[in-house]
């Protein structure tokens, strides 16, 4: 296998453990999937790949998918290769992109948890791009932690740093634990160790920087004074508590036991006020246990095996399946076009290289050619000089000795004396003269012979150069020959793997019809089963009081739904749940507003909605789409006649037109002196429990009744709240008339309102009740939970009514809906306070049996079995009796308004 091929395997199979470690499955990851990914980074010294890979992942299609990548990520910082925390910095704007996208998504109770650890993840970053001397595992030396602690303002700054990743640290096993706590999971179920395996790298990086931050606040308070560091102790306080509260519940978990050891802290944290705490300071070692191999870790934890029928796949998850497969596939042939791209980059660049060296050696063969010219010209120069400085040097002497020879003869005579040192001195002149001629001649030789000595070089080296020439042609003669090779094989894989690709596609485009005709069909039974539940609900309507204009508009929208032409086929699930879910909760609403109206139209309505009910559940249960089409122009007809019945309702009451606005500000009022009179009568009756019982009693109660106290305080804002958008509303609307004018204009709405306050009075009453049952002990728990959300519904009509009419940019409308808001959530506080204290005081309640024999037991366990049986029995007898009362409330009501209009 040459290079190549060992790399391409080598991708594959990091592509391959990417997207096995990173899906859907709620389990923890798999370790051999993490190690190939850890030991790529090494083998690559860089973690591109990963990112390469994740790059085409979109991780905001499901939660488990991010939850996995971040728990994927802190791996890779902590044991990949060195520069991975310095390559994920790169990335940190996506871990805050993930956080923001999951912050208001709290889908299976992830969305918290994935805010929180990808901010763990961001500022763990930007921690190591800070600090590039701390690894990524957070292993420091002796020598290393000393030179951290060298810089007083470094050590100081470090330190704030650090207690900022303890507290992140803490805040993401918060969140699990808050979660596992909200869906009852626990350590011993797949989804629950999905969510607790990112905490055994939080116990060891929580180990880790707890004994840098203790050594390093030593050492700070060794060199700074102490006032100046009671933040810092402050917040090592407070992360101490946690840190060891979170080491505790950890130690006590199974899932921990066989994977990680948990150190123990002191029982109390170390005093930096005194040095010599440090010599008695221990460090705490966290470390992972050997995690054996991957089958024998499968039968520890894998409990996929005891995963309920309830649980198993749905036919939903097989289309995401099935989608995972057809991504996989379409992955792998961008893979294998991407290598063969890659080879074939790869052998352009070298014939590129080949042929700018061929460039270059040709290049170096024309100026070597120059050069050998060059001399041979420089040669031939020489040559000549020294020719002409020989024919001039002997013609020069000759000269000379003539004219010396004239002069000696002339002068003989006058300077006798003279002769013989003159004569002397021309002679030494031309002897040095011809030495220094013949020693240039020389030189010149000497020069001459390099020259030729370097022409030869040259020479040598052009033939050399030729010899390089001509194997590199050769060589790029063989580069096109594997080129056209490789072309060859790229368009034979691109062909096969297209047509496998359309073979796939056309194989996973018929298992998609055939999954969405199933998934049709059970959406069908579900529309069908919701019409059913709402045939029970009718028989409840006159129990339920309902705004007619609310009904007559949401029966527009429904209209509006089944004039779609997509409802004739099956196949459109979105639309055909959307109408369906619509028109049955516009059914049961309709039922409600006419006998809300008028008893005399509620038998009409209800015929009708039950005549739809019935089309309704032959419509969308056909499958043949001519019978389906002439099945909705039906319903379409019914539900048209409904509109014109909701439309045909009576918006009168018995209340005259004339004194409904004196009425409504009578009633008003008497609103509001109800609720201020419940207020008090909470407040005697909190003081009196307060007298009358203690323990968890007393507890129960403070919290029940607190959270009612603080109900009726914001449903008094609302009152205030909604008297004052009226007052706004009446001034805009009553156009110089009188505000009774206006009243009695709009009649509708001010009957609404009438409505409206009258029940929040009747409710707020029925709370005070309820939740005086519920602390003497003569009521149930129940009955304070109805009544609660009772009033809120009574609230809820009361912000509706009000609103109606109102500007959507009035102040005072904002004002309102924020006190609606609060109304809910105190609602909600309520009854999970009183459900709270209905579970402590069963707690406290519970029996033991500790004493019973084997026998005893037994016969205890037949009478329990007998008394349920019998609970049984007075339950459907009661709910019997609760439909005889119902039908013969509607009996009575019936006969009552037949009389008033035989008075009429």
């Amino acid at each position: 296998m040459d290079r190549a091929q060992i790399r391409e395997a080598f991708m594959r199979q990091q592509i391959e453990a990417i997207q096995k470690a990173i899906n859907k499955i709620e389990a923890p990851l798999k370790p051999k999937h993490s190690r190939t990914i850890i030991v790529g980074t090494h083998k690559e010294k860089s973690s591109g790949i990963f990112w390469h890979t994740i790059g085409r992942v979109q991780l905001e299609k499901h939660p488990v998918l991010t939850w996995k990548f971040c728990h994927m990520v802190h791996k890779l910082l902590r044991d990949g290769y060195r520069k991975v925390p310095e390559e994920t910095y790169k990335f940190a704007g996506r871990f805050q992109q993930l956080a923001q996208f999951w912050k208001h998504l709290n889908t299976s109770g992830y969305g918290p948890c994935i805010e929180t650890y990808c901010k763990l993840l961001q500022d763990r970053v930007v921690f190591h791009n800070k600090y590039p001397v701390v690894p990524g595992k957070l292993e420091l030396n002796e020598s290393q932690l000393k030179t951290l602690e060298g810089d007083l303002d470094n050590l100081f700054e470090m330190t704030i740093d650090m207690l900022d990743q303890m507290e992140n640290l803490m805040t993401l096993q918060d969140k699990v634990f808050e979660m596992l706590h909200f869906l009852r999971w626990n350590s011993m179920v797949p989804q629950g160790q999905c969510m607790l395996a990112p905490l055994i790298l939080i116990i060891l990086d929580a180990s880790k920087f707890y004994d840098y931050l203790v050594k390093m606040i030593f050492k700070l308070h060794s060199q700074v004074p102490p006032d100046a560091l009671e933040g810092h102790r402050s917040r090592f306080y407070e992360i101490f508590r946690r840190t060891k509260k979170f080491l505790e519940e950890a130690g006590n978990m199974q899932y921990f036991k066989f994977l990680v050891s948990i150190p123990n802290l002191p029982s109390s944290p170390p005093n930096f006020l005194q040095q010599s705490d440090l010599e008695s300071y221990r460090t705490p070692h966290a470390y992972l246990r050997s995690e054996g191999s991957d089958e024998q870790e499968g039968e520890l934890l894998n409990l996929e095996d005891e995963v309920p029928v309830q649980q198993q796949p749905s036919p939903v998850q097989q289309i995401d399946q099935r989608e995972e497969q057809l991504i996989a596939l379409q992955r792998a042939v961008e893979d294998e076009r991407f290598a063969k791209e890659r080879l074939i980059q790869e052998a352009r660049s070298r014939i590129e290289q080949y042929e700018n060296r061929l460039i270059q050696m040709q290049g170096e063969f024309d100026h070597s050619k120059r050069e050998n010219e060059e001399n041979k010209e420089e040669l031939t120069r020489l040559k000549n000089e020294l020719a002409l400085r020989d024919a001039s040097r002997i013609q020069s002497d000759d000269s000379r000795v003539k004219e010396a020879e004239l002069k000696a003869n002339s002068a003989e005579e006058r300077f006798l004396k003279m002769k013989g040192p003159i004569f002397k001195k021309d002679l030494e002149t031309s002897e040095k003269l011809k030495l220094d001629k013949e020693a240039e001649l020389l030189a010149q030789n000497r020069k001459l012979e390099e020259s030729q000595r370097e022409m030869a070089r040259v020479l040598a080296q052009g033939e050399e150069n030729s010899g390089q020439v001509d194997e590199m042609r050769t060589q790029l003669a063989k580069s096109d020959v594997e080129l056209e090779d490789l072309r060859r094989s790229l368009e034979h894989l691109r062909e096969q793997n297209e047509r496998q690709l359309v073979q796939n596609g056309e194989n996973v485009e018929k298992e998609r019809f055939a999954v969405e005709l199933t998934v049709s069909k059970s959406s069908a039974d579900g529309i069908v089963k919701m019409f059913e539940n709402c045939e029970e609900d009718l028989q409840n309507a006159t129990s339920i009081t309902y705004p007619p204009h609310l009904a007559q508009s949401a029966m527009s929208n429904v209209l509006e739904l089944l004039s779609s032409e997509k409802l004739a086929k099956i196949q459109s699930i979105k639309e055909n749940v959307t109408s369906g879910h619509c028109l049955a909760q516009i059914l049961s609403a309709s039922a409600s507003a006419a006998y809300t109206a008028n008893i005399q139209n509620y038998e009409e309505v209800n015929e009708k909605c039950k005549q739809i009910i019935q089309i309704a559940k032959l419509t969308f249960a056909e499958e043949n789409a001519e019978k389906r089409a002439r099945n909705l122009e039906n319903l379409r007809a019914d539900c048209g006649k409904l509109n014109g019945l909701l439309i045909g309702l009576p918006l009168q009451t018995d209340i005259d037109k004339d004194a409904v606005g004196t009425e409504l500000e009578q009633e008003m009022r008497r609103m509001d002196e109800a609720i201020r009179r419940a207020v008090q009568e909470i407040e005697n009756i909190q003081r009196k429990a307060r007298e009358n019982s203690d323990g968890i009693r007393l507890e129960v109660n403070e919290s029940i009744l607190a959270n009612c106290q603080q109900l009726m305080s914001v449903i008094m804002q609302l009152v205030i709240a909604s008297r004052e958008l009226q007052t706004e509303i009446v001034a805009a609307g009553k156009a110089g008339n009188s505000p009774a004018e206006f009243y009695k204009r709009n009649h509708q709405w001010t009957e609404g309102l009438l409505s409206a306050a009258k029940a929040v009075g009747v409710a707020a009453r029925v709370l005070v009740e309820s939740a005086d049952g519920v602390v003497t002990g003569k009521g149930k728990f129940e009955h304070l939970i109805v009544a609660a959300q009772e009033i809120a519904a009574s609230t809820a009509q009361l912000f509706v009514s009000s609103r109606v009419k109102a500007d959507k940019d009035s102040a005072k409308l904002q004002a309102l809906s924020i006190a609606s808001k609060a109304v809910n959530q105190n609602t909600a506080q309520v009854v999970a306070a009183v459900k709270s204290g209905k579970t402590t005081l069963n707690d406290e309640d519970s029996l033991d049996f500790s004493y019973l024999t084997l026998h005893e037991a037994k016969k205890e366990e037949m009478e329990s079995q007998v008394r349920m049986l019998e609970l049984e029995q007075e339950l459907n007898n009661e709910r019997a009796k609760l439909a005889a009362l119902r039908k013969q409330h509607y009996h009575m009501a019936q006969l009552v308004a037949n009389k008033e209009e035989e008075s009429q």
